[in-house]
């Protein structure tokens, strides 16, 4: 059931370290990408906006 999981012996502390560092650095890595599609998403409609008022 649970085989994807490594056998927890003496190692297990640097094993769940290394999951969990993987999940913050996966976790961070979305949360910038997010962040920057929101600022280009804005400086898009900026830039939209001040077309239409040059025309």
């Amino acid at each position: 059931m649970m085989d994807f999981l490594p056998h927890l012996d003496k190692n297990a502390a640097y094993i769940w370290a290394c999951y969990g560092l993987g999940l913050v650095l996966i976790g961070g890595a979305v949360i910038g990408v997010m962040l920057k599609a929101r600022a280009a998403k804005s400086a898009l409609e900026r830039m939209n906006v001040s077309d239409e008022d040059a025309s």
